[in-house]
């Protein structure tokens, strides 16, 4: 029993530690209360969703190979590429199941990028807007930004936290803090590779040992008090978090949150981002207060080189069919469960996202590999009042310019749309503004001032998408 407590225990320490890296990259110090808020424009959130499941295709997918498809003088032989729609091809080696669900998903194909650098485009994916040194501190994830706006919906019953995250901390720029926002929106970042043997099974000696340390812990902070008090805001922002935590692994349905049988791992594949998925799934079948999923692919997608090099560890068939298996199961999955509405699935409920950080060039390059690319890339929708089967935007023959922007205006969208689109579907007044921010300057929800090009930019949901 002391051995399986004295491996457990500081694995389940190490997994929870990264809300407190995340709780530390805030703006505790400077933070405003209360927030002073005020609407911007008109706006009307759809409400359509309760959830959202983001999907972070790290690297950038290649959309001319994939979900914007271009028969070109470089297209392999073996993708077995057919219509599966009017005027929409994908190919059946690269997507076999997800060429058989495309009346379920919205694909945009007219999506612009500010920035062609891996961490400036991540970091702009996770926040919703470019990325401006002299703010960043303040700036916090959109995802905390949910937490915010829902907060006022949580129950007594829920103590898992709003916004929970996989695998960002080996993102690029790393997992987004709460920046302004109150350190309570921070976003729980978890490691799929690991936090199922941490806090899956049996822990119940584990949790006698965390009650007792937690006992001790409460009653040495009641002694010291005085000299937390002294501390600031930092000290109890962090001792919220401490709370938030304890709660958290004293719940009996913190556990079955990490669980995966045979065949799940089969269905989703039994890798990070497989796992990041079941764990997306189980977070909202539980129902104990997460209603935002971050799921960060890694950077399986920057192919430079050999994108279709079999003989390659990472290539567009690996990552494609990794992508299709897990998606497909996640759509599947949440179709089949019960929704919080009567007659509504949980898919219903769920507005799930996948995107990349921007696009990849239309033309091949020495290496048989596609470089950085900001001038059109796709994003696929699905769930939470998406209507499926529907292809918005269009691009030349070879992918390199858009032709149609496939919404009400002329510009094309920017992952800030997407944010809005988001915050539409979850009910949230997407043109609100925070006037009193740490550093003076207001924080808008959707910034219309793209620091990262000369590009116009619309401050609107991507309304189209929805039925």
């Amino acid at each position: 029993m002391d051995r399986r407590l004295n491996d457990i225990i500081p694995s389940r320490r190490d997994a929870l530690r990264w809300g407190g890296l995340a709780l530390a990259s805030t703006w505790v110090d400077g933070l405003v209360w209360p927030l002073q808020i005020s609407a911007q424009g008109k706006s009307t959130p759809r409400g359509t969703a309760r959830n959202c499941i983001f999907i972070e295709l790290g690297g950038a997918i290649s959309p001319m190979d994939t979900w914007d498809f271009k028969e070109t003088r470089w297209t392999p032989q073996d993708l077995d590429v057919t219509e599966v729609s009017k005027g929409l091809y994908l190919s059946q080696t690269l997507f076999p199941q997800l060429a058989k669900n495309m009346s379920r998903v919205a694909l945009v194909r007219s999506l612009q990028a500010p920035e062609l650098i891996h961490f400036n485009g991540q970091y702009h994916t996770q926040v919703g807007r470019s990325l401006n040194p002299a703010i960043a501190r303040e700036i916090p994830a959109f995802g905390s930004v949910v937490a915010f706006e829902l907060a006022k919906q949580r129950r007594e019953r829920d103590t898992f936290p709003t916004y929970i995250s996989t695998n960002l901390t080996k993102a690029r720029a790393g997992s987004i803090g709460a920046g302004f926002l109150p350190t309570w929106t921070t976003g729980l970042d978890l490691d799929p590779s690991t936090v199922f043997a941490a806090f899956g099974g049996d822990m119940s000696g584990a949790n006698q040992v965390l009650s007792e340390r937690w006992r001790l812990l409460t009653e040495l902070a009641r002694i010291n008090e005085g000299q937390r008090a002294a501390m600031g805001q930092k000290a109890a922002d962090y001792q919220t978090f401490y709370d938030d935590a304890y709660k958290l692994l004293t719940d009996a349905r913190w556990p079955q949150v990490f669980t995966a049988s045979a065949d799940d791992k089969q269905r989703y594949g039994d890798d990070e981002f497989g796992l990041g998925c079941i764990l997306a799934r189980n977070l909202l079948g539980q129902n104990a207060g997460t209603r935002m999923i971050y799921v960060y692919d890694g950077d399986r997608w920057d192919h430079h080189s050999g994108i279709f090099d079999k003989q390659a560890e990472w290539n567009h068939y690996r990552t494609c069919q990794r992508l299709d298996k897990a998606l497909v199961s996640l759509l599947d999955d949440l179709a089949a469960m019960p929704g919080q509405a009567p007659g509504k699935t949980m898919l219903d409920e769920t507005l799930i996202v996948a995107q990349s950080e921007f696009g990849r060039t239309p033309g091949m390059n020495p290496v048989a590999g596609r470089d950085h690319y900001k001038g059109a890339y796709t994003g696929l929708y699905a769930g939470g009042g998406v209507a499926g089967g529907r292809v918005l935007g269009k691009t030349d023959a070879d992918g390199s310019t858009c032709l149609d922007t496939g919404w009400r205006h002329k510009s094309q969208p920017f992952m800030d749309n997407t944010v809005a689109t988001i915050y539409s579907a979850l009910g949230i007044d997407w043109k609100k503004s925070v006037d009193n921010t740490p550093s003076g300057r207001a924080y808008h929800y959707v910034d219309t001032v793209n620091l990262g090009g000369s590009a116009m930019m619309e401050s609107d949901e991507i309304g189209d998408l929805f039925a």
